[in-house]
C-alpha cells in the first residue's frame, strides 16, 4: 500500500479516516511495523527507496499522533544497534521528519536528547564516509539547534522603511518613473542624508538595478543638483577607500561602486576625465608587497634606497648611453673611410695596369696619345695616394691616444675633419670547461645523426631502374649490362694497363634522365667476386637447362622413331645386327643446327626392347 500511494495522500487518508475509523489506525500501523522489521531483518543493500518511504510514513503519522512514541522510539533504537549502510540512512530521515517533534515534546525530549547523544557518540566512534557523517550532522542539528541569542533588529522610522521599500523592493523598470516621483515628494530636509546613504548601499540590492540607481541619481539631479555632486563624491571616495585597504571581503563592493561610476558616466554626471583619473589612480595605486614582486622576477637586481642613489646611477647611465651613441657613429664613420680605400686601390690598380700597357704599346711603335696621357694622371693619382696612406698610417701610431683624450674633454659633435678614433673590444675569454662539454655534445650530436643516415642507407630499397637501350648497342650483353661471351669471363678477367682491373659500366640517374659510366675496379674486389659466382651459377642453370632440354627431345625421338622401327629390326634369335640410324638421324635433326649421328647396338634373342626412362 505504501508503494501505491504517495506519502501525503496517505497520511492525510489516515488522520481523516481515523476519526471515525478506529480499526484502520491499528491495521495500517501493524502493517507498516511489520515491513519495518522484514526491511531491518533482511539486512541487505537494496531497496533504499522502500525502506526510506517507510520510516518516513511513520514518522508523518508520530506527527499526527497516531503512531505511538514507543515504535518511533523502537525503529530508532533497531537502526542505532546495527549503526551500517542503509540503517544510517533509515535513522537520519526518521529523526528529520518526527525527531524535532519528539524533541519539543514535554513527555518525549528527555528520551530523545539522550538518542541523540547516542546518534553522535557512534558517529565519532565509527569512521563513517563524508556522505553519512553529513547527514548525521544534518539530522542532530534539525532536532536540536544549537543554542545562539536572537537577532535585535533595527528599528528604524516609518519614513526611512518607505525609502528602502522603494529602492530596494518596488524599484525595476516599469516602476522607475513612480519611484521618481515618490521622492521628489520626500521632506529633502529631513531624509537627504539617509537618501545619499540607501543610494551608496548599491551593494546590497541587485547588480543589475544599478543602472537604475544611476538614472534616478539623473533624474534627482534636475531638481536637487547638491545631491547628484554629493552621489558622486561619495562614489570616488569609496573607491579610493577599497583600494588604500585592499580587503578582499570588499571585492562585491568595490565592483558595485566601479560600476555605479560608470553609469554615472553614462547618465553624463561625470566627464571622462574624472574615468581617466579613476583608471590612472587604480593603475598606479601600490601597497606594501613590492618585495614578492623583486625577488621573484629580478633576485641579481641592484636596489637602491637612497634618492640620491638613484639619481647618480640615472647619470650614470644617461652618460653610458651617449658615449655609445658616439662610439657608434665614429665607427660607422671608419666603416665608411675604409670603403674609400678599397675604392681607390681598384681604380689606381686599373690605372696601373693600363700604364704597363700603354708603353708596352709605345716601345712596340703604337701611337695612343690619349691613353698615355691617362696613364700618366693615373701614375700621379696613385703616388699621391699612397702618401695619403702612409700619413693616415702614422696619424694612428703616433697621436691615437692624444685624439682618444681629446674626444673624452670635447662634449660636442664629431666633424668628418677629426682624427680617427679606435676602440678597442675586450675578447670574451671562453671558459674551457664549457668549450670541452660544447664539443662533447656536437661530437655526440653528428654521431647520433651519422647513425640515422646510417639506418636510413641500410633500410633504403634498391633504385628500380630500366636499363636503357643503347647500352646494349653494339656489344652482346645480358640483362646485367655485362659485355662478352656467355659467362662474361672475357669482361672479368679483362686486364687493363698491365693491371688486374675490371671494367664495369655503373648506371646512374641525374633527375629524369639515365647515364652510363665506366669505372675500372681491382679485380680481388668482393664486389667482383660475387659477380664471377653469380654468373657462374646462371651458367651452369643454362647448362643444366640445356641439356634437360636435349635428353628430353632425344628420348621423345626414340619413343617416336623406336616404334616404327620395330619390325624393321627384328632379327631371329642368336644373330648379331648393327641397326645404323644415321640417315635417319641426318634428316630428323637438321632443325639442331649441325648433322648428329646416333649409332646403338642391339644384341639379344632377336627381341627389339625399346628403352625409357
Amino acid at each position: 500500500m505504501v508503494d501505491l500511494v504517495s506519502e501525503k495522500a496517505c497520511r492525510k487518508a489516515t488522520t481523516t479516516l481515523a476519526t471515525c475509523m478506529k480499526d484502520i489506525s491499528s491495521m495500517l500501523l501493524q502493517m507498516l511495523e511489520e515491513e519495518f522489521n522484514f526491511l531491518i531483518n533482511k539486512k541487505d543493500q537494496m531497496n533504499i527507496e522502500t525502506k526510506i518511504r517507510n520510516i518516513r510514513f511513520i514518522g508523518e503519522l508520530c506527527k499526527f499522533k497516531i503512531a505511538p512514541a514507543g515504535l518511533i522510539f523502537s525503529c530508532l533504537k533497531a537502526c542505532l544497534d546495527d549503526f551500517t549502510h542503509h540503517n544510517i540512512d533509515v535513522a537520519c530521515n526518521l529523526l528529520e521528519t518526527c525527531g524535532r517533534f519528539l524533541y519539543r515534546s514535554p513527555e518525549t525530549t528527555v528520551r530523545m536528547a539522550n538518542m541523540l547523544e547516542i546518534l553522535m557518540r557512534l558517529k565519532n566512534v565509527k569512521n563513517l564516509d563524508p556522505r553519512h557523517s553529513t547527514l548525521v550532522e544534518n539530522a542532530y542539528y534539525l532536532c536540536k539547534p544549537p543554542e545562539r541569542s536572537a537577532r535585535v533588529s533595527k528599528v528604524r522610522p516609518p519614513l526611512y522603511q518607505y525609502i528602502r521599500k522603494l529602492l530596494f523592493s518596488d524599484l525595476d523598470k516599469l516602476s522607475i518613473e513612480y519611484v521618481l516621483r515618490q521622492l521628489r515628494k520626500l521632506p529633502w530636509n529631513e531624509c537627504d542624508a539617509y537618501l545619499l546613504k540607501c543610494f551608496m548601499k548599491i551593494h546590497r540590492g541587485k547588480f543589475g538595478q544599478i543602472n537604475l540607481i544611476a538614472s534616478l541619481t539623473s533624474g534627482l539631479s534636475r531638481y536637487h543638483d547638491e545631491f547628484a555632486v554629493a552621489v558622486v563624491d561619495e562614489v570616488l571616495e569609496e573607491i579610493r577607500l577599497g583600494l588604500e585597504l585592499n580587503d578582499f571581503g570588499a571585492q562585491q563592493r568595490r565592483i558595485a561602486h566601479m560600476r555605479f561610476l560608470g553609469e554615472l558616466y553614462n547618465y553624463e554626471l561625470v566627464d571622462s576625465s574624472v574615468v581617466f583619473e579613476t583608471l590612472y589612480l587604480i593603475l598606479v595605486f601600490g601597497h606594501d608587497t613590492p618585495e614578492d614582486l623583486f625577488a621573484d622576477l629580478r633576485p641579481s637586481m641592484i636596489r637602491y634606497s637612497l634618492t640620491e642613489e638613484v639619481n647618480a646611477a640615472l647619470v650614470e647611465l644617461e652618460e653610458n648611453e651617449r658615449t655609445g651613441s658616439i662610439n657608434d657613429k665614429v665607427n660607422s664613420e671608419k666603416h665608411f673611410d675604409n670603403e674609400k680605400p678599397s675604392g681607390r686601390s681598384t681604380f689606381n690598380a686599373s690605372a696601373a695596369n693600363g700604364k704597363n700597357n700603354v708603353n708596352g704599346n709605345e716601345e712596340n711603335g703604337g701611337t695612343h696619345e690619349d691613353g698615355g696621357s691617362d696613364t700618366d694622371s693615373g701614375s700621379g693619382t696613385i703616388e699621391q695616394e699612397g702618401d695619403e696612406d702612409e700619413l693616415e698610417e702614422d696619424n694612428h701610431d703616433d697621436g691615437g691616444d692624444t685624439d682618444q683624450d681629446d674626444d673624452d674633454d670635447d662634449d660636442g659633435p664629431v666633424s668628418d675633419e677629426d682624427d680617427e678614433v679606435h676602440v678597442r673590444q675586450k675578447v670574451a675569454e671562453v671558459d674551457p670547461v664549457e668549450a670541452e662539454n660544447f664539443e662533447q655534445e656536437l661530437r655526440a650530436v653528428m654521431q647520433e645523426s651519422m647513425e640515422q643516415r646510417r639506418q636510413e642507407l641500410r633500410g633504403r630499397p634498391a633504385l628500380n631502374m630500366v636499363i636503357p637501350m643503347s647500352v646494349f648497342e653494339g656489344s652482346t650483353k645480358d640483362h646485367h649490362g655485362r659485355v662478352g661471351g656467355e659467362s662474361g669471363d672475357e669482361a672479368m678477367d679483362e686486364d687493363v694497363g698491365g693491371r688486374k682491373e675490371v671494367q664495369v659500366k655503373v648506371l646512374v640517374k641525374r633527375g629524369n634522365k639515365q647515364q652510363t659510366k665506366q669505372m675500372y675496379i681491382p679485380k680481388d674486389c668482393s664486389l667482383v667476386q660475387s659477380t664471377k659466382q653469380k654468373e657462374a651459377a646462371e651458367f651452369e642453370e643454362k647448362q643444366d637447362i640445356k641439356r634437360l632440354v636435349l635428353e628430353y627431345n632425344n628420348r621423345e625421338e626414340e619413343e617416336n622413331n623406336g616404334l616404327g622401327a620395330q619390325t624393321l629390326n627384328w632379327m631371329p634369335s642368336g644373330s648379331n645386327r648393327i641397326s645404323s640410324r644415321g640417315g635417319m638421324w641426318e634428316g630428323s635433326s637438321s632443325r639442331g643446327g649441325g648433322s648428329r649421328h646416333r649409332h646403338q647396338h642391339h644384341s639379344g634373342s632377336g627381341v627389339y626392347h625399346g628403352r625409357r626412362r
